[in-house]
C-alpha cells in the first residue's frame, strides 16, 4: 500500500513537470512553426503548427536579402562579448580581493555592490544620457558596452564571489611555499579551479549585453550600428506585422546563446551550485 502511493506521488510529479516543460517550450514550438509560414498562412484560422510548403525562403530574406540581418547579429555579438569580457576582466580580481582579504567596510562594500541591482536601469537613464553625451559617447558601441556592463558587474561579482570563497586557502599557501608569487598562484592554481564560476559569470554578462534594448534604443542611432533587438523593430510596419520573417528572426537570434549554453550547461551547473552552497 505503501508503495503504490509512492508511484502514485511520483507519477504526479512526472505529469506536472512535463505539463511545466510543454508550457515552457510552447512559445519556442510557435516562433519555430511560424518561421516557415507564409504571411497568409499565419493569419489563416484554425492555425496549423506544420504548413504545407516549409517556408526556409523566410530565413534567407532576414539574414542576407532585404533585412540584412547578419549585421544588427554581428553588432550584437560585438556588444554582448565585450559585455562579458569586460565584466570578467573587473569582476574577476575584484570578486577575489572580496573573498581573500577582511578588511573594514568589506560586508558595507559588498551590499552597496549588490544594492545597485535595486535600481531599474531607466532611473539612470537621463543622468547616464548627460554623461554619455558629455564624453562624446554617443551613437558610438562604448556607450553601450559601458552601460551595460555597470549593471552587469555586481551579479558577476557576487557569482564569483561565492565560487572563490568554496576554493580552500591552503592550495595557495602551498603554491607559494613551492615558490609561486601570488599572481602566478592566481593564475596556476585559483582560475583553473574557478572555471565553473568563471563560465557562469561569463554567460550571465554575455545575456546581459546580447538582450540590450534600453542602451541601445537611447545612445544609438546609427541604424548600421543596430544590434538585433532593435533591428526586430523593422518588422513592424505602419499597419502590418510581418509574423513569419520576425519569427524566423528570432530563432536566429537565440541561436548563439542556445549554443552556448550546449557548450557550457555543465559548468554553469556547477558554478550555481557551488555559489548556492556556500551562501
Amino acid at each position: 500500500m505503501k508503495n503504490k502511493g509512492r508511484s502514485i506521488q511520483i507519477s504526479l510529479t512526472h505529469i506536472i513537470m512535463i505539463l511545466f516543460l510543454v508550457m515552457l517550450l510552447f512559445p519556442t514550438a510557435v516562433m519555430i512553426s511560424t518561421s516557415f509560414k507564409t504571411f497568409d498562412s499565419v493569419l489563416t484560422w484554425p492555425p496549423t503548427w506544420i504548413s504545407e510548403d516549409l517556408q526556409f525562403v523566410n530565413y534567407w530574406t532576414v539574414w542576407v536579402g532585404e533585412y540584412q540581418f547578419y549585421k544588427p547579429f554581428l553588432n550584437s555579438i560585438l556588444i554582448a562579448g565585450s559585455v562579458g569580457i569586460l565584466s570578467l576582466t573587473l569582476g574577476t580580481p575584484a570578486a577575489y580581493a572580496m573573498s581573500r582579504y577582511q578588511f573594514k567596510g568589506r560586508k558595507l562594500f559588498l551590499f552597496s555592490v549588490l544594492a545597485t541591482q535595486m535600481f531599474s536601469p531607466i532611473v539612470l537613464l537621463v543622468p547616464l544620457y548627460k554623461i554619455v553625451i558629455n564624453l562624446g559617447l554617443i551613437n558610438t558601441f562604448t556607450s553601450v558596452i559601458v552601460g551595460r556592463t555597470a549593471f552587469a558587474l555586481p551579479m558577476v561579482i557576487w557569482l564569483l564571489l561565492g565560487y572563490f570563497e568554496n576554493i580552500p586557502r591552503g592550495l595557495e599557501e602551498a603554491a607559494m611555499v613551492d615558490g609561486c608569487s601570488l599572481f602566478k598562484s592566481l593564475y596556476r592554481i585559483i582560475l583553473p579551479l574557478a572555471g565553473p564560476g568563471i563560465a557562469t559569470a561569463g554567460i550571465y554578462a554575455f545575456i546581459m549585453g546580447w538582450n540590450d534594448l534600453m542602451f541601445s534604443l537611447t545612445f544609438i542611432n546609427d541604424a548600421s550600428m543596430s544590434p538585433i533587438t532593435l533591428a526586430m523593430s523593422d518588422f513592424v510596419g505602419k499597419n502590418v506585422v510581418l509574423w513569419h520573417e520576425m519569427m524566423a528572426a528570432a530563432v536566429i537570434s537565440i541561436l548563439p546563446v542556445a549554443i552556448l549554453f550546449s557548450f557550457v550547461q555543465r559548468f554553469l551547473v556547477q558554478g550555481l551550485t557551488a555559489g548556492a552552497v556556500k551562501g
